[in-house]
């Protein structure tokens, strides 16, 4: 039994309480990601119950993530318990935090998945690329919902990201990070 049918029930329950997940679709689209690219330090924007960051941290990574709702981050954390997912989860506002990153500039991600304050991912975007390794990627969810089409022509035009679109419910950008000496300079 795969992650994704072992997550069933957390999705149904999920669902029932209006907590915002990705769902098993792009759950799968997520789980085949991580099974090629096994990121090793994750960082996920936007925690909620825990389900994306049991997908995220599935293939042994690390990973840190934020939610700016103790009580769902309570409940995130028994379930990377459960399932035996190396996690640390941040209760803070997201921008306050990724800011924080940014200056003490101690953590590199091979993965960034951003999934909170849609009107906020363009604003993020900035930190994003200096977390984020050379080569690494910086994955969005709700891509083609309203409060994020600033943020999706950014990362289709950035000359730093080569971007895919995946056309699965709302959708999702996943963009690889090229910060090579040639790609700045153009």
């Amino acid at each position: 039994m795969d992650i994704i049918q072992k997550l069933k029930s957390l999705e149904q329950e999920s669902r029932m309480r209006g907590i915002p997940i990705i769902g098993s679709e792009k759950g799968r689209w997520l789980l085949s990601f991580v099974q090629k690219n096994k990121p090793q330090h994750i960082l996920e924007l936007g925690t909620a119950n825990g389900y994306s960051g049991i997908i995220l941290g599935s293939e042994s990574g690390e990973v840190l993530t934020i939610e700016r709702d103790a009580k769902i981050a309570a409940e995130a954390k028994e379930n990377f318990t459960q399932f035996k997912i190396n996690a640390e989860v941040i209760v803070g506002d997201g921008m306050i935090v990724i800011s924080k990153l940014v200056k003490e500039k101690s953590f590199f991600f091979d993965l960034i998945f951003i999934d909170f304050a849609k009107k906020k991912y363009v604003t993020i975007l900035n930190d994003c690329l200096t977390l984020v390794k050379n080569g690494g990627y910086i994955i969005a969810d709700n891509i083609t919902m309203a409060g994020c089409q600033d943020f999706k022509q950014a990362v289709l035009t950035h000359p730093l990201l080569q971007t895919e679109l995946i056309n699965i419910g709302d959708g999702l950008s996943c963009s690889e990070v090229t910060k090579d000496e040639h790609q700045q300079r153009s």
